[in-house]
């Protein structure tokens, strides 16, 4: 018996030990985390292009399953303001890094901002990250 409880102590020290360590367990990102998010073309100023492919590259040691794009108004963080605009559940390894691609194929209709989620089997909610606000403009200028 006593040995049983030696050993969960042990393992509930060793969890919360991995736990510190890692920075993504904050449930928000951060520069320790690693996560990239790239448009193509980059915003400029604060005016985004669509059609627009949006690359997301995460650290593998997160062990990454899927990243979602959601849409909504800026100024407010109520998920249920924001729509699911894209999602990627297949990546590609690069340099240490899960790449996924979304692709943006038109302006949001409900919002200026964007919030990405990953999702990962390690951490215990998804990993958000937001966008700064933007004004979006189709590519033929429409």
């Amino acid at each position: 018996m006593r040995l049983l409880c030696c050993l969960t102590f042990l393992v509930g020290m060793a969890l919360n030990a991995s736990a510190q360590m890692e920075p993504c367990l904050s449930g928000v990102d951060t520069p320790g985390c690693g996560i990239k998010i790239t448009l193509d073309p980059p915003i400029e100023g604060n005016m985004l292009t669509a059609p627009n492919q949006v690359t997301v590259d995460v650290p593998m040691r997160l062990h990454p399953t899927k990243v979602q794009l959601s849409s909504g108004p800026s100024g407010t963080q109520v998920a249920d303001k924001f729509t699911l605009v894209a999602e990627a559940a297949h990546y590609k390894k690069v340099n240490g890094h899960a790449r996924f691609t979304l692709e943006l194929k038109s302006c949001p209709e409900n919002g200026d901002a964007f919030i990405y989620y990953i999702y990962a089997p390690r951490l215990p909610y998804p990993l958000y990250v937001n966008s700064e606000a933007f004004q979006c403009k189709p590519r033929d200028g429409k």
